[in-house]
């Protein structure tokens, strides 16, 4: 038999093979899709109602379960309040005595316990969640959500934490918040300022904790330069700076008045000008500071000398005179000193005190010679000036010695052997008039004049801008014939006057010569 016999032999062997398979799988496929028994039915029924009651069982447990909860949590809602979150706790303004609170509102809260007390630096903020209301803690109660803690002290750190309290219940405290109380300033600046009409633009010097502002009641006389803070003169006349240190997060607000006077002037060339009248002295605006008498016969006051603590005057109209000094704060006769000079002070129409060489200098009228006394030592001399004058003044800014007669002014540097500085003239009033003394200040000389045969009546003292050789105008006085004039330390004007009287006066004005000087053109 050929192989090929055998092939086909074998392919028909296998068709019969898969026919006679295909028949026993049909047969077998309906056994499978016949429905179970009836016992097996029933058993399947119980299995399914059983599972269902166990689900239903634990379903109900679990529901039961949650609503116990449920009114475990509510009635704890209802009974307890809630906590006051520490973040919410803010200040929403505070002064040197005393801070306002604000903080959200909790839950079931009828009232808050709020407690206070100084900050301890060992604790931190975040600490101590429960505060133990003993002795240490003050306590404040509040049904709102704000509160302003009063009596505080000032610039003082403070810790404040809050309690609720629903009325049957009290809750958890909050952990300490830390606020502190603002500190006070205070403005530090001069009460009076003097101004001219031409002077420059300045500036209010004034020191405080914060930044300053200004406002000023006239701008027809100053108007505030916001960008630059300057002060810019519009006119003559009076208005009042308000200087205010702005309020902060740690400094209360502050404010103070400066009193602007400004006079109504344009310098000229001092020699052969024409006197005017700026501004007038008088009991209104101007005060005591001191009341001095002579010693030894020496009644008539001629000229004085400033240290800063002591005034020291000359005394009498012929012979030895007197000096006699008085404490500055001295009350009445408390302090006071005679001294007899060693060499005669003949008329001391002109006397001062330089403090560059504690020395005293006393000139009579007509002289260039002038008697020297050293404070220090107590020794008396002479010296020689380059002009003759009739008053003398130390200007202890500047460091130059002043001297006027009828016709001339004279500046020198006492730092440089009494060289000459500058000159001047000086300018005519109408009537005769007499040169009583001279003072000067920074820059600025100050010569005191009364008519002649009239000296207790109106007096005046005129302004020079010694630098620039310039006349800046004339100040009149009703006070008494005006002997001499000093600056303060403040730069205020001091005037000494002899009112015929046993008891003579030494006036403080309100014209402050500090302030005039600077920004002059």
């Amino acid at each position: 038999m050929s192989e090929t016999s055998n092939i086909v032999k074998q392919n028909k062997g296998a068709t019969k093979l898969h026919a006679i398979r295909k028949k026993l799988k049909e047969k077998q496929e309906p056994l499978k899709r016949r429905p179970p028994s009836k016992l097996k039915q029933r058993i399947l029924r119980k299995s399914r109602r059983k599972q269902r009651r166990q689900f239903f069982v634990i379903l109900g447990i679990y529901l039961f379960a949650c609503l116990v909860a449920f009114v475990l949590i509510y009635e704890h809602y209802q009974l307890y309040p809630g906590i006051v979150e520490r973040d919410t706790i803010v200040s929403t303004d505070k002064g040197t005595n005393y801070i306002s609170l604000t903080w959200a509102k909790a839950r079931n809260t009828s009232d808050y316990i709020v407690y206070v007390r100084e900050h301890k630096r060992s604790l931190t903020e975040d600490n101590d969640l429960r505060v133990s209301a003993d002795n240490t803690w003050s306590v404040y109660t509040t049904e709102t959500e704000d509160i302003t803690i009063r009596d505080l002290k000032e610039g003082t750190s403070y810790s404040f934490a809050i309690l609720t309290d629903s009325g049957r219940r009290k809750g958890l405290t909050t952990q300490m918040r830390n606020f502190s109380t603002k500190h006070n300033q205070t403005i530090k600046t001069t009460k009076k300022i003097t101004k001219l009409t031409s002077s420059k633009p300045f500036k209010i010097h004034a020191e405080a904790e914060t930044n300053l502002k200004y406002k000023s009641s006239d701008e027809k006389v100053a108007k505030i330069d916001n960008a630059t803070g300057d002060i810019v003169l519009t006119g003559a006349g009076t208005a009042e700076i308000t200087v205010i240190a702005e309020a902060t997060d740690q400094f209360e607000e502050d404010k103070t008045k400066v009193e602007l006077r400004v006079f109504d002037s344009k310098p000229v060339k001092a020699g052969g000008a024409m006197a005017h009248t700026i501004y007038h002295l008088d009991s209104d605006n101007c005060d005591v500071v001191k009341t001095v008498t002579g010693a030894n016969g020496h009644v008539i006051p001629q000229a004085f000398g400033y240290t800063g603590d002591k005034y020291i005057i000359a005394y009498g109209m012929s012979g030895q005179g007197r000096i006699v000094t008085y404490p500055v704060d001295g009350d009445g006769e408390q302090g006071k000193e005679v001294i007899a000079p060693k060499i005669a002070l003949s008329h001391p129409n002109g006397f001062t005190y330089a403090d560059e060489n504690k020395t005293c200098y006393s000139v009579r009228g007509w002289s260039s010679r002038a008697v020297t006394y050293n404070t220090e030592t107590g020794e008396f001399g002479t010296m020689n000036f380059r002009y003759g004058c009739s008053g003398i003044g130390y200007d202890r800014k500047e460091k130059k010695m002043y001297t006027s007669s009828r016709t001339l002014m004279a500046s020198y540097d006492i730092t440089d052997g009494f060289s000459v500085a500058n000159t001047c003239g000086v300018v005519k009033h109408s009537g005769s008039m007499a040169t009583q003394d001279i003072g000067g200040h920074a820059g600025i000389m100050l010569r005191c004049l009364s008519p002649n045969g009239r000296k207790h009546g109106i007096n005046y003292i005129d302004l020079y801008d010694m630098r620039n050789g310039t006349y800046l105008g004339s100040l009149s006085c009703d006070l008494s014939e005006v002997e001499s004039a000093i600056v303060d330390d403040e730069g205020y004007l001091e005037i000494l006057a002899n009112n015929t009287k046993s008891e003579d006066y030494i006036w403080k004005t309100d014209v402050n010569i500090e302030t005039l000087a600077e920004g002059l053109e």
